[in-house]
Parts: C-alpha cells; sequence; structure tokens
C-alpha cells in the first residue's frame, strides 16, 4: 500500500513543479485549446462543483472548456452523441466521466480513430485509448469510510446496502469497498443490497420499501451522499431516524451539513473540483507534449461529528 501511495506523491510532485511552467506557457501559447468536459448529469451539485473545477482549469490555462450532460442523467448514448459533436466540432480532446465504463467504450473509440485524445475523469472507462484517469481512490475510500461507520455505530445489526448506477466503475469500486468492510465484522447481517442509482429521489423511494419489507433495521450503507440523504428522508418519515444508521459518500455540502445536525454518520469527503482540474491540467499538459501519469487520486478522507467543523467552514466561505 505504501508503495502505491509513494508513486501517487511523487506524480503529484511532478505536477506541482510543471504548473507554474505550464501556467506560463499558457499565457503565451499561440493555440488556445478546446475542450469539452462532459459529466454524468446535472441533477446531482456534485457534477457543477465538477464543472466549476473545469473552468478554473481552463482560467489558469488559457483554455476554452464547454461543460456538458446528458439531459437524461447517467445517460451513456446521450454522452456518446456529445462526444461524436465534439469530434465533428474537431475539439482538440475529450474529458468525460462516463456513465456506463462499458457502454462508453464505443464513443472513446470512434474519438481514437478521429484523432481526439480522451481523459476519463471520476469514473473509469473500462476500454478505448484514454491519456488517463482522475478521481477518488473509490473503493480503498469506500471501505475506510464503511468500517469507521461500522465501528462507530458498535459493528452489529441488521445492515441495507444502496449501490449506485449499475455499471458504473465508481458504483462497483464503491461496492466492494462496502462489502470487503462488511466482511470484517461478522455480527453484521445484509438484509438486501439494492441499486437507487445514486440519486436522492431513488434512494428515498427505494428506501421507503424497505423499510416496509424489513421491519427491524439498524444500518444504511450508502455508496453516494444523495442515496443517503433521500434514504435518511424516507427513514425520517417512517420516525426510526433514532434507531436506524446511515453513511455516505462524496461528501457534498448538504451531506455535511446532515452530519452537523447528527442526521447522517459520516461520508468521504471527495473533491470533484480538484478531480475536475487535474483532468483539465492532464490534458493539456498531454497536448503539450509533456508525460502524464495514467492515475491522478484524489484524496477522500472520511467526514464525521469529530472533523465535520472543519468542512462547514468551507461551506460558508
Amino acid at each position: 500500500m505504501w508503495k502505491k501511495w509513494f508513486v501517487i506523491g511523487l506524480a503529484f510532485c511532478f505536477f506541482f513543479t510543471l504548473i507554474g511552467v505550464v501556467q506560463d506557457e499558457a499565457s503565451a501559447a499561440a493555440k488556445k485549446y478546446k475542450m469539452v468536459f462532459i459529466v454524468k448529469s446535472m441533477d446531482n451539485p456534485f457534477w457543477n462543483m465538477m464543472l466549476e473545477g473545469a473552468q478554473m482549469a481552463a482560467k489558469d490555462l488559457g483554455l476554452e472548456i464547454k461543460g456538458l450532460a446528458p439531459i437524461k442523467p447517467n445517460n451513456v448514448e446521450e454522452q456518446i452523441r456529445q462526444m461524436e459533436d465534439a469530434i465533428t466540432a474537431k475539439m482538440d480532446a475529450i474529458i468525460v466521466v462516463p456513465s456506463d465504463s462499458r457502454g462508453i467504450i464505443p464513443g472513446i473509440e470512434k474519438a481514437n480513430r478521429a484523432g481526439i485524445p480522451v481523459f476519463t475523469s471520476n469514473t473509469r472507462a473500462f476500454g478505448g485509448k484514454f491519456i488517463g484517469f482522475a478521481g477518488a481512490p473509490n473503493e480503498e475510500a469506500a471501505y475506510l469510510v464503511s468500517k469507521a461507520f461500522l465501528e462507530m455505530t458498535g459493528g452489529k445489526g441488521n445492515a441495507i446496502v444502496l449501490e449506485g448506477v449499475p455499471g458504473a466503475q465508481t458504483a462497483i469500486d464503491r461496492k466492494t469497498g462496502i462489502d470487503r468492510a462488511i466482511k470484517e465484522f461478522p455480527n453484521v447481517k445484509v438484509l438486501t443490497s439494492q441499486t437507487a442509482k445514486f440519486s436522492r429521489v431513488e434512494g428515498m423511494r427505494v428506501m421507503e420499501n424497505l423499510l416496509q419489507q424489513f421491519p427491524k433495521i439498524d444500518l444504511v450503507l450508502c455508496a453516494n451522499d444523495e442515496m443517503a440523504l433521500g434514504a435518511i428522508e424516507a427513514i425520517d418519515a417512517a420516525k426510526r431516524l433514532k434507531e436506524i444508521k446511515v453513511s455516505g459518500f462524496d461528501g457534498n455540502n448538504d451531506a455535511i451539513n446532515s452530519i452537523s445536525e447528527g442526521r447522517l454518520v459520516i461520508t468521504g469527503a471527495q473533491r470533484p473540483d480538484a478531480q475536475a482540474y487535474w483532468s483539465v491540467l492532464g490534458t493539456y499538459m498531454f497536448l503539450e507534449g509533456y508525460p502524464v501519469p495514467r492515475d491522478i487520486y484524489v484524496p477522500c478522507p472520511p467526514v464525521d461529528k469529530s472533523n465535520v467543523a472543519e468542512y462547514l467552514k468551507r461551506i460558508k466561505k
């Protein structure tokens, strides 16, 4: 494990050493690169934060970036059409957050044939040729958040797992991390594991049904904050919030506030703006002929009542 983080540290040092040079060159560059940055949806504030990070990088590097998202959340077919439009428009690069890690492959392959480089952000692709990936170490982070959650709640009881969008690398990795943690607690019994598609509305709907199905639930482990917040709404409406504890993942502003209010127990604080920034920077460096690390990991530390005040300060800034 230490070797992996050592390599990551070297990669970050490499980037920070070059960023000043890159910014100077960007200001003097004859060509202003044009890119598209395609996220999964706009129904989650997480993706707004990601596109804001992309625009921050564009400003720093003197680029033009167009932020896009499918009208129907998590629609990979629409993402591919947006990639096709970018190819037709002869964009210099495409940065994409795949809604479906396998389903996005045809779009990447079309860009490959057109000679347009692709960078994957937040969610990996399972095929096609792409420059690299920038995002959270989802499996390890989900494992650490889930393990901390189970330790904080006594390490026993009946549990529900709410999964993300089927086929997305983030959903697969986080589910693997959650399962790893649960295996370390033999007194935790998983009643069921179901998808709520990373959606607050779906999280609420699925949880409402599960509350009817299972009279005794102690724990709900969610693969993102939106599902967790939806589940909390359903649990609260059923007047069972005191007996059922919920964990999330992402660290969005609503989740941070929920932890401070004693409703959500824990989350993992992703930095979607940083993930986007590194994705844009990596893409720019590739276009300029610099070597780029294949994987750029952005830390995702746990947030609970012990350190939530620090994150509340950031929200209020």
